[in-house]
């Protein structure tokens, strides 16, 4: 039994490294475009449209609609940001995806959390 119990301890560690293994920072334009550009974001009540073509659009989970735009700038997706008729200032944010889980961080990946977001499409 404490043979069992050893190795059902060691598949949870190394299944758990593989897990954490996964997360993978997204650095290239065309890396964040094939994985997040195009498909709807969820995060509660907040959802986030990033197109393609640069726009933003999407609703706070307070029903306060925003828009604005997005570039590439070498690793990091930089953003400004309309929100309920106030100018959000433009920041670049480090790009993280684990499985149908993005996050992004605020400050070129020194600041606080963006967001973690599910991707719903």
């Amino acid at each position: 039994m404490k043979n069992v119990f050893t190795l059902a301890i060691a598949a949870c560690l190394v299944l758990g490294s593989a897990l954490i293994a996964e997360a993978k920072d997204i650095k290239k334009k065309q890396d964040f475009q094939n994985a997040v550009a195009g498909k709807k974001l969820v995060d509660g009540g907040t959802w986030v449209l990033i197109s393609p073509d640069g726009k933003i659009s999407g609703q706070t989970s307070d029903k306060v609609k925003f828009s604005g735009a997005w570039i590439w700038n070498k690793r990091f997706w930089c953003r400004t940001l309309v929100v309920g008729g106030n100018q959000i200032p433009q920041d670049c944010q480090k790009v993280t995806i684990e499985g149908n889980q993005v996050t992004f961080t605020r400050n070129k990946g020194k600041g606080d959390s963006g967001g973690t977001y599910t991707i719903s499409n």
